[in-house]
Order: structure tokens, then sequence, then C-alpha cells
């Protein structure tokens, strides 16, 4: 016991207590179900827990709360439509029920907000515990069974929110100007690596590190909204970073490929050991400094070089790694700026701050979500025949906890091991609910006793959740057996009705385990071949639509980067992140030079259908086909070639061509390896496709 941190034994504490208030509170009130207020505290209280392994934030405890209130609140409506609708029909009841779950598992797995898809999830099986209650119970007191699930439930969110807030309350946002410092300094550090020309094995990995610390900062940014009101001005600032965060990510990954296409040329490292010189002062200071006082930010000066003795192409490269650099030093100044008003909010300059967020776009796996929702929809309608062609009383309770437990861990990596936690969970609670029910409580008089006696499978649930082998257990627990225990008939004996009902209970769990494991969802590794093969249709796209509806550079950086952290999420190889962050640097290169066509004057036609040509490549199956990103970057290397003769074009977009020329060179999948080098090449004409030579 002495190994229990004290953090468990303090959840417990607000577990309890609150419990033991929202039963006091339902008891006093003569509410129809003080069980439903029981176990809204411990879900509210402990679904948290199993992700966190500890006491949850403060925050999180606030937005699941809400969520929870407005998430039984639909639910409870759509329970009272469903019978209204179908009380007399039970087969047009399963239909219209099964249907209203596969809707809500629908948007439950393509909604990324987690307060937000909390909702949906309640709303789901919300209306079937109404619904299939009153079947149960009788459908004429649907009213009173929708109001009191409300009611209850209400009653036992605002007793745990009480205890958390009461109780050594967490604050996780506390934590926000040390991530957004870890951030600067990282980045700051980043750069600094990329000038000297650290491998790139170690590039990767840092910048996977980086992006690690980013998703920290947008999982701490929600929370400031509900956790620190001395923040509220900086609210929007921090929305706006969430996006300028992504375009501090991408800044390093193009500085990184710009100073690569630098060192190739013959005079590249005297001008890149020039560029160090100018930055390393300014990134030193942002890395040992993120802090900073919210002075205003130092530019790095110009290149002084004469045309005449040093080449075009040298010109080119280098003011293309001056523009990334000015681009990262910018954002990293923002984040510097921000990170001095978290510190500081009465800070005169936190009104500077900007007040409208980017917009923003995710990645919506379509038909995981469309998967998801046909396995609970078959789920509900067999075990629902199951019910109603059996006579079965207690059937209802097993359709309840189907739609729980299958809506309850729906985004969970593994469901099944989950489930099949909550089966033992459940197979215990009925047990010892069984233990509760006929041999304690009948002995026990009055409310101080009954409290005591919750009090024990309350604190074992609560203990066990922490740890990720035994939450399963421990929810699943406190869910089933506030489901059985029917505190206001406490000592009636009725052994076959609760038999009943714990055997609906089993099936109920058993059936979800069933479902997951039958109807197995796309691996891991599926999932992210899906996710590449979007990424190549994104460069497609961003090649052949027309360039008035090219998106803006926040919207695909967002949806870019979403992509790359679920990639990171799913367990995604090097060689896959690699490639995904390769088909980045394409796509916004890509997307420069079709938003600097009226640059391109007379070449605009050729260059635009020569790109279109590489983006219905890209998405064809044959995309990792070497040859064909052989020729695609000597096409790209020879229209640089031409294009450095044409005075009258920006060197930024001269430079994006060989940029992009470099990117191709080492394109995803292009294996160019030393066997090759001897091989006969093809040449390509500019804008056109390649003939042999």
């Amino acid at each position: 016991m002495s190994r229990i941190p004290l953090d468990h034994w303090l959840l417990v504490l607000r577990t309890v207590l609150a419990a033991w208030l929202a039963l006091f509170l339902s008891m006093r009130l003569n509410l129809s179900q003080p069980a439903w207020a029981v176990l809204a505290v411990m879900i509210v209280t402990l679904q948290p827990v199993m992700f966190t392994g500890g006491t949850p934030p403060i925050g999180i405890i606030i937005g699941r709360s809400i969520a929870r209130l407005f998430g039984t609140l639909f639910g409870a409506i759509a329970g009272l439509v469903l019978i209204v609708l179908c009380a007399q029909q039970p087969m047009l009841y399963l239909l219209f029920g099964g249907a209203w779950l596969a809707l809500c598992m629908y948007l439950v797995i393509l909604e990324q907000d987690a307060y937000l898809s909390y909702v949906v999830m309640l709303s789901g099986y919300t209306a079937t515990l109404v619904s299939l209650t009153a079947i149960g119970t009788g459908v004429e007191s649907v009213w009173t069974t929708a109001l009191a699930r409300f009611t209850e439930t209400s009653l036992g969110i605002g007793c745990g929110l009480l205890m958390h807030i009461l109780i050594a309350p967490r604050f996780g946002s506390h934590g926000l100007p040390g991530v957004l410092s870890r951030l600067i300094a990282d980045a700051a550090g980043e750069a600094l690596a990329v000038l000297d020309g650290t491998p790139q094995g170690t590039l990767d990995a840092r910048f996977k590190a980086l992006h690690g610390h980013y998703q920290r900062f947008e999982s701490l940014r929600g929370l400031a909204r509900l956790e620190a009101r001395r923040w509220r001005h900086v609210v929007p600032a921090l929305d706006r970073f969430a996006s300028d965060g992504l375009a501090l990510l991408t800044g390093l990954r193009e500085l990184e490929e710009a100073c690569a296409y630098l060192r190739a040329c013959p005079d590249g490292p005297r001008w890149l050991a020039r560029l160090h010189h100018d930055a390393h002062p300014l990134l030193r200071e942002l890395q040992r400094h993120p802090g900073g006082d919210g002075a205003p930010a130092a530019e790095l000066p110009e290149l002084d070089w004469s045309d005449e003795r040093v080449s075009p192409r040298t010109r080119v490269r280098a003011t293309l790694v001056r523009q990334r650099l000015d681009e990262v030093l910018t954002l990293l100044h923002h984040a510097r700026h921000l990170h001095h008003a978290l510190e500081d909010p009465q800070h005169r300059r936190v009104d500077t701050l900007p007040r409208q967020p980017r917009a923003r776009t995710t990645y919506n796996e379509h038909g995981v979500a469309r998967y998801n929702a046909l396995r609970v929809f078959v789920a509900f309608e067999l075990l629902g025949q199951l019910w109603i062609h059996s006579g079965w009383h207690s059937g209802y309770l097993a359709q309840m906890l189907l739609g729980v437990f299958s809506m309850l861990f729906a985004k969970a990596p593994n469901p099944t091991a989950v489930v099949w936690q909550f089966l033992w969970g459940t197979i215990s609670a009925v047990l010892l609910g069984g233990v509760l029910l006929f041999l304690v409580l009948p002995l026990i008089n009055g409310f101080f006793l009954l409290a005591l006696a919750l009090a024990v499978p309350i604190t074992l649930g609560t203990l066990l959740t922490p740890y990720p082998r035994w939450a399963g257990m421990g929810l699943s627990g406190a869910v089933t057996m506030m489901t059985l225990l029917n505190l206001h008939t406490t000592y009636s004996y009725t052994p076959q009705s609760y038999i009943n009902g714990g055997l609906a209970a089993v099936i109920g769990t058993l059936a979800a385990m069933l479902t997951y494991s039958l109807f197995r969802q796309p691996s891991p590794t599926e999932r992210i071949d899906t996710l590449m093969a979007a990424f190549w249709r994104g460069l497609w796209r961003l090649t052949r639509n027309p360039a008035s509806t090219l998106p803006e550079r926040p919207w695909l950086e967002s949806r870019l980067y979403d992509r790359l952290g679920r990639l990171v999420a799913l367990g995604g190889s090097e060689e896959r992140l690699r490639e995904a962050l390769d088909l980045h640097a394409l796509a916004m290169c890509s997307w420069r030079l079709r938003r600097m066509r009226d640059d391109l004057a007379p070449f605009r036609a050729e260059i635009e259908v020569w790109l279109e040509h590489i983006g219905r490549q890209a998405a064809a199956r044959n995309r990792h086909d070497d040859a064909f990103w052989r020729r695609q970057a000597e096409q790209a290397e020879q229209w640089v070639a031409r294009l450095y003769h044409q005075t009258q074009l920006p060197l930024a977009l001269i430079g994006e061509m060989g940029m992009l020329a470099h990117l191709l060179r080492s394109a995803p999948g292009a294996r160019l390896e030393t066997a090759d080098a001897s091989a006969p090449a093809e040449r390509a004409t500019p804008g056109g496709l390649p003939h042999a030579r």
C-alpha cells in the first residue's frame, strides 16, 4: 500500500467524497435513480485518468463536465424521440436505435476536437440508455426516465467538479510557458544544427522531438481557455500560434533543404558560413533565453556581394537560405512575444498580439469511421434480435452496455484489449455487487453505513484505473455496479432479477468485445498506407487545380501537419516519416511556384503543364519509379539554368524552382544508387516530356 502514490490517494478522496455527496443529495431530493448520479461522478472523474495515469488537470474535468452535460441533454432528447416513434415496433426501434448509434460513432471517429467528440459520444449511448430503460421498465415512464437521467447526471457532474476544485486542484495550463519555452529553445537549436551541417539522422530525430513539443503545446493550449482566467486576453494569440507553430516546423524543414541545396554549389559553403555567422548570435540568444523581455526582434543583415564576382546560381541559393532563415527567426520572435505575454499578462505589449486565429483543417479517416459505424450497427441489430426473439426480460441491459462500451473507447488504439479488461471488470463487479446487495446492505441501517459500504468498491475502482493494465477493470466495475445496484430498494431480496441483470451485463460486454474482435478495423500499417496515399493525392491536387482555388498557406500547413501527427500516432517508421516530410516539402514548393505564376510570364503555361504532369505521376501507382524522378529532376535543373538568364524574374522564383529540382533529386522512393550513375541517362526538354539521349 505504501507504493501507491499520494496523487492516487487524493484521487480516491475526491472520487469518494463526490460520490457520497451525489448519493446524499439524490436521496435527499428523492430522485428516482441515485446510482446514475454516482455513475456520472465515476465516469467524469475516472475516464480521463485512464489516459493521464493520475489526477487529470482541472481544465480536462471542466471540459468533460460541460461536454457530458450537453451530451446527456441531447442524448435524452434523442431517446425520447426514439420511444415516441418506435415504442410499439421493436424491429423499427432496433433499426433507428442502431442507426443513431452508428451515426454518432461515425462522427466521434471523425471529430478531432476532444470535447465535441465527447458530446457526440454521450449523445449516442445516452439515447439508448434512456430508450432501453423505458422499454425495460415501461414506456409510459419515458419522460420521467429522460428527466431523471439528465437531472441526476447533472448532479453527479456538479459534485465531481466541486471536489476537484476544492481538493488540491491540478492546473495543467500552468505548464504552458515551460512547454512554449522548450519549443522555442529546441527550434532555435534545430536551426543552428541545420546551419552546422548536422547529419540527416540526427536532424530527423530532433525534428520528431520538436513535433512532440508542439503537440504538447496544443494539448495545454486548450486548457488555458478553461483554467487560467488571467490569460483570457492571450487566448486568441495562443490559437493563432497553433498555426504559426506549424509554419515554424515547415520553415525549419525547408531551411534544411535550402542549406543542402546551397552546399552543393562550389562556393556555397563560404556563403553558408557567412549566413551562419550572421544568424548564430540571434539563434543562440533565442536558445538560451526563450522568454525574452518583449523587445522587438533583431533582423539579419543584407547579403553584400558583387553580381559580377558571385555566380547567379550561388546568389539564388544563398537568397533562398536567407529567406528561410528570416521566416524561422520571425516566427521564433512571435513565439517569444507570446511567451512574454504568458509570463506577464499585464504588459502593455500584450495588446499588440494577434486577435484572430488562422483557418485550420484536419485529416479525416472516413473509411475507418464508416467501418466503425457499420460494426456497431451490426452488433446492435444482432444482439437486439436475440433479445426480442428470446423474450429475455433483462436483455435491454445487455443492449445498453453494448452501446456504452462500443462508444466509450472507439478511438482507443486497441479497443479489443480495453473491452477485454472491461469484461473481467464486469464479472468482478457482478460478483462484488451480489455480495454487497445480499450480504452487506441488508445488515446496515442509515446513510452513513451505506456510504461506507459503497466507498469500498469505489476506492478499489479508483486505485486500479491509473494503471493501464487494470484501467478497464476499474472503470467497468464502477459502471456495471452502479447499473446493477438499485439504491432505492437496497433491502429487497430479488436474486433472480439481479442474476438476470448481471448476466445481461456480462453478455453486453462480451458482445462489445466480440464486435471488436470479429469486425477488426484496418491495422495501423493499412491506415498508414492510406495516409501516405492521401499525401500523394494532395500533391496532385496542388498541381492540378486552378491557381485561383489554391488554399491559403496556414490551411495547407495545418492539413499536412495533421497528417504527420496522425502518422506519428499510428507508429510510422522512420522511412515513412521521412517520406512524409519530403512530400510536405514538395507540396509547399509546388504551392509557392503556382502562387507566383504571374511572375513566370512567358513560361507560365509550360511550367504549369509540367507541374501537373509531376502531380499526376505522384498520384499514380508507379509513383516510386526511380527513373521518373530522375527525369523530372533533370527537367527542373534545365528550367533553373534557363531561368538564370531571365533578369526580369525575381530571385525568389528561380530559387523555388531550384529547390524543387533539389527535392525531386531526392524524392521519396527515388533510390539513386551509385550503380545507376554509369547507366545511360535520359535528357528532357524544359516543359515537355523527356526523350532518350
